[in-house]
């Protein structure tokens, strides 16, 4: 027993002498990128001698590497976002075809909050050269849910994506919860629908129409409060006063048996039992 204790502890101190042995004589060669102001495009295009798309390549592959920097990298390494996306806009303005860099712009290089303001122009150049594209406007409106907590536009980006073709329904969810955050309930109603309409006749089916209704009771509410704020100059406290007020005959019953409320945190009429 003495003997395999005295053998754990001589390769335990073997074990700590290697390591300091390697992080004294064979230092980390990592170093920092070197970061300089990429030329303008109309340099590098006659510095690429006529082969703009093997240019785009290298300036790709440059911001990835930079991008991967706190995966791979010591963490005192440090993230130029302005510097990378400066050349992911020479690399979409060498190769404006190039697909991949405006997928990229708004998937692996955002790494902080405000990175998509930096994608956006490259993705709004992305979406006038590939305008059948459903997931360059997705990413957009994703990152602006995500990061900027924009529901706004995030769901103009979300709707864009939808329409496209061969756009899947996957997402359909995440535009469903940004349009009802910001209160579009007439989209989100019509969003709602269509996918009801795309139902086999089931319990699903009916659970889509109910919601539907519930959204289309949510957009006529909305819009008497609407109203009201613009007849009484201010805001409702409860939904009760649209039906004093004349703008409605009653409060709809909601489908789903939860009822509607006025939130005054929301500023917005939504479903649900109204908690103190």
């Amino acid at each position: 027993m003495k003997r395999v204790a005295l053998l754990a502890f001589f390769f335990y101190l073997a074990a700590v002498g290697l390591s300091y042995s390697l992080q004294t004589r064979f230092k980390n060669p990592l170093r920092d990128d070197l970061r300089l102001e990429p030329p303008t495009s109309q340099a590098l295009a006659y510095l690429s001698l006529d082969h703009r798309g093997f240019l785009a390549d290298i300036l790709f592959i440059r911001a990835i590497q930079h991008a991967g920097s706190l995966l791979w990298k010591p963490l005192n390494f440090s993230l130029d976002s302005p510097w990378k996306y400066a050349l992911m806009e020479r690399v979409t303005e060498l190769d404006p075809l190039y697909y991949n860099a405006y997928l990229f712009s708004g998937m692996g290089l955002i790494q902080d909050f405000d990175d998509i303001l930096l994608a956006r122009p490259i993705l709004e150049r992305g979406l006038k050269n590939f305008p059948e594209s459903w997931e360059l406007p997705f990413w957009l409106g994703y990152d602006f849910y995500l990061y900027q907590n924009d529901y706004a536009t995030a769901s103009r980006y979300l709707l864009m994506a939808a329409e496209k073709p061969n756009a899947p329904r996957s997402f359909f969810a995440l535009l469903l919860k940004t349009l009802n955050q910001q209160g579009a309930y007439h989209q989100a109603q019509a969003l709602m629908s269509k996918m009801a309409a795309s139902q086999p006749a089931g319990s699903l089916k009916l659970l889509y129409e109910k919601k539907a209704l519930r959204l289309q009771h949510l957009a006529q509410l909305q819009d008497a409060a609407g109203k009201f704020a613009e007849r009484e100059k201010r805001k409702i406290n409860n939904l009760d006063e649209l039906v004093k007020s004349g703008l409605l005959e009653k409060i709809p019953d909601d489908p789903l048996g939860q009822g509607y409320h006025w939130s005054k945190d929301q500023g917005r009429v939504v479903a649900g039992k109204e908690t103190n």
